[in-house]
C-alpha cells in the first residue's frame, strides 16, 4: 500500500509540473533558438556577446512576460546550461552584458519555482 501511495504522490508531482509548463506560451525550442548566437560567449569562446546574442536575449525576456513563460523558460535554460557545458561565469554575467536586470541569478541549481 506504502509502494502504491508513493508512485501516486510522484506521478502527481510530474502532472503538476507538466500542466505547469502546459500553461506557458514559450517552447524550450523558442528559448533554444534565441539562445543559439549566445553560444560561443558561453563556453567561453569569445570576451563578450554578439549582438545577435544580445537580440536574442532581449527577445527572450520579452517573451517570458508571465510567471509560468519565467518558469517555463528557466527550467529549458536549466537543461541547455548542462547540455552545453556553459561556463557559470558568463551564465551570470549575459543579462547584464546584454544590458537587462534579472531579480534571479542565473545557475544550473535555481529552483525555477521560486521565480515571479
Amino acid at each position: 500500500m506504502k509502494t502504491i501511495s508513493a508512485i501516486a504522490v510522484v506521478l502527481l508531482a510530474a502532472l503538476a509540473v507538466q500542466q505547469q509548463l502546459a500553461r506557458a506560451d514559450i517552447a524550450c525550442p523558442d528559448v533554444l533558438n534565441d539562445m543559439e548566437p549566445c553560444l560561443s560567449f558561453l563556453q567561453g569562446g569569445d570576451a563578450s556577446p554578439s549582438g545577435q546574442c544580445c537580440a536574442g536575449v532581449r527577445a527572450l525576456y520579452a517573451a517570458a512576460d508571465t510567471t509560468a513563460d519565467r518558469r517555463a523558460t528557466c527550467e529549458c535554460l536549466k537543461t541547455a546550461y548542462r547540455q552545453v557545458h556553459a561556463q557559470l561565469s558568463a551564465a551570470r554575467a549575459l543579462p547584464e552584458e546584454c544590458g537587462l536586470s534579472l531579480s534571479y541569478p542565473i545557475t544550473p541549481d535555481i529552483d525555477c519555482n521560486t521565480i515571479e
